[in-house]
């Protein structure tokens, strides 16, 4: 109780444990204190008791302090009591804790506000007390216009009748007939257009009794859909039901509208099962995120990049088990727009047959680790010989070359020379050997400054010639640095060497972006070579030319490619007989990809 100022003048039990105040503690004081800062600063407790006794009655709902300074949400009634000759004596103050009443409350706002659909929540006089943000977009109003509004305002046929009261019958029983149930309606927005609607029910416990919580879906697509089904039903079954694999049609929405019989034996399910199911049903990953709208791109955007393209993904049929299948799309034109639709195979036998082969390449590779080895061995022990034979030769051409007849002189250079190729060649057989079991060292690689040394070293051991060098883009890479300049010396070498006997030679040495690959090119106008024996070009003691008129081991280009199938990359020539060659290779990526 309050006297005519405000001041308490009795304290119950309930007040202490709300308030946290012994009865001692609080009499005579003003009941401002129970009030935030902000509404004592603007007196709002005073306005309170001037509008209680001039209308009878002051109700609301605010935050109120406790003693600790904790605050709640409090439900507030505040009355004013008369003596019998009609004077003021004062108040009485009801005070309930409605905190989690209305924490409730808020988390009922925040879920209706998280949810995908449209939510209206109807009291049982058919009026809107709440909605969400989708409520608003789909309607066409703000949100102060539906509140308070007639749900017959946007739903003018069906809803009222069949769920409100109307003096009728209650909400419940309304409700027991409707709940679960999709009921296909009519909306009608602020601008008078109507669009059809699905309609899902659910009762909500209130303090004003139970609400109804409609989920309202705006099904336009699909009653377009729909309507045109029948035509293309007759239109398209027959190029469906021929079809050797499984045929499904998706519209932009990525539900399902046509199918044949072997996509009901494939994912396990009868026709009217899938029709209007979602796509990612039954190809759960990677076919939706990749060709549909889903409020992004245009199925026709998504098509554009994968007609014709064999997608590899998983299937899921109706008993939960998962396959591997393949997709090829195409797209149908329709009333509704572009449509998906996607030729689904089941490639189960050809993964397994490809599992089969992966574990004869691994059997292969091993083969080939053992054949490198024995190469390494190999080339190893021949050193000691060569260097023994070259050693021997030297010193008898440098001492006894007086001694000697001509004939057994030349056959004596022929030995030095003979010598030193096979040591080249050596050479080129370890590093091959090695290249398979070295690790890489990855770091950003400068390939203007590997370039421009390899061309130096290659300049000195064709001095007398001019060769023309043509210098283009050359942006650093990732990869093992030592090895990507192996790459640049024997692709330089070549286009030296193969340009011996031009007088205009030239070499080009460069690189550009296709496709979104950095792709690096070393050309020359030299011999050339016929590319119908291109496929043999990179494996090892493949030579193209004569070892008289163009000297090499024929073990350089098989570097060149391990290396850079090491770095994840590819190399590739084109040429021509007399107009010189190209080489093209890529990496895995450059320094910023890393």
């Amino acid at each position: 109780m309050l006297d005519p100022e405000g001041l308490v003048t009795t304290w119950n039990k309930g007040a202490e444990r709300i308030k946290g105040y012994h009865a001692d503690e609080i009499v005579g004081r003003h009941f401002s204190c129970f009030y935030p800062e902000g509404d004592v600063a603007r007196d709002k407790p005073g306005h309170e008791l001037v509008i209680a006794a001039a209308e009878g009655r002051w109700e609301a709902e605010g935050w109120r302090v406790r003693k600790d300074g904790t605050k709640f949400w409090a439900e507030v009634i505040i009355a004013p009591i008369y003596s019998n000759s009609g004077q003021l004596t004062g108040f009485s103050k009801l005070t309930r804790d409605v905190s989690g009443r209305r924490d409730a409350e808020q988390k009922f706002k925040n879920l209706l506000e998280a949810a995908p659909d449209a939510m209206v929540v109807v009291n049982q006089d058919g009026e809107i007390v709440l909605l969400n943000l989708q409520a608003e977009k789909q309607f066409g109003y703000r949100r102060d216009e539906l509140l308070g509004q007639k749900v017959k305002n946007i739903i003018p046929e069906g809803f009222a009748e069949r769920l409100i009261a109307d003096d009728l019958r209650s909400a419940e029983d309304a409700l027991t007939q409707q709940i679960g149930a999709g009921i296909e309606l009519t909306g009608r927005r602020k601008d008078g257009g109507e669009f059809p609607i699905e309609i899902m029910l659910s009762p909500l416990e209130s303090a004003e009794g139970i609400l109804i919580t409609a989920a309202i879906r705006d099904i336009s697509v699909r009653k377009a859909a729909e309507k045109r089904l029948a035509q293309m039903e007759g239109k398209y079954r027959g190029l469906l039901e021929a079809a050797p694999d499984a045929m499904v049609v998706v519209n932009q929405g990525g539900a399902i509208v046509l199918l044949n019989l072997q996509a009901e034996q494939q994912f396990g399910y009868r026709r009217d099962e899938l029709l209007g199911k979602m796509i990612e049903d039954i190809v759960p990953e990677g076919f939706a995120a990749r060709l549909l709208a889903d409020s992004l791109r245009s199925a026709e955007d998504a098509l554009a990049q994968q007609i014709g393209a064999g997608i590899e993904l998983n299937g899921r049929r109706k008993d939960g088990s998962e396959f591997p299948i393949e997709i090829m799309l195409s797209p149908l034109e329709s009333a509704e727009g572009v449509l998906v639709t996607a030729a689904i195979r089941d490639i189960t036998q050809r993964k397994r047959h490809e599992m089969a082969l992966h574990e004869k390449n691994d059997e292969l590779q091993a083969a080939v680790n053992e054949l490198d080895a024995f190469s390494y061995s190999v080339s190893h022990d021949l050193r000691a010989p060569l260097r023994a034979i070259n050693a021997f030769s030297r010193i008898l051409l440098k001492e006894h070359a007086s001694l000697l007849p001509e004939e057994a002189l030349k056959y004596l250079q022929r030995v030095q020379d003979n010598t030193v190729q096979m040591g080249h060649l050596v050479d080129d057989l370890l590093r091959f050997s090695r290249l398979g079991r070295q690790p890489l060292t990855k770091q950003p690689v400068p390939t203007a400054a590997i370039v421009e040394q390899v061309l130096r070293e290659a300049r000195q051991q064709v001095a007398g010639r001019s060769v023309r060098v043509c210098l283009g883009d050359l942006p650093p890479v990732w990869g093992d640095a030592a090895l990507i300049r192996q790459v640049f010396v024997n692709l330089v070498d070549n286009a030296f060497k193969y340009t011996r006997l031009r007088d205009d030679a030239v070499v080009e040495i460069g690189s550009r972006e296709i496709d979104g690959e950095l792709v690096f090119h070393v050309r020359d106008n030299g011999a050339g070579f016929d590319m119908q024996y291109a496929d043999k070009l990179f494996g090892v003691f493949q030579r193209f030319h004569r070892a008289e008129d163009f000297a090499g081991t024929g073990v350089g280009l098989a570097i060149v490619q391990r290396i850079v199938q090491r770095h994840g990359g590819r190399v590739w020539a084109d040429a021509a007989v007399g107009h010189g060659a190209t080489f093209f290779f890529t990496t895995e990526g450059s320094p910023d990809h890393a």
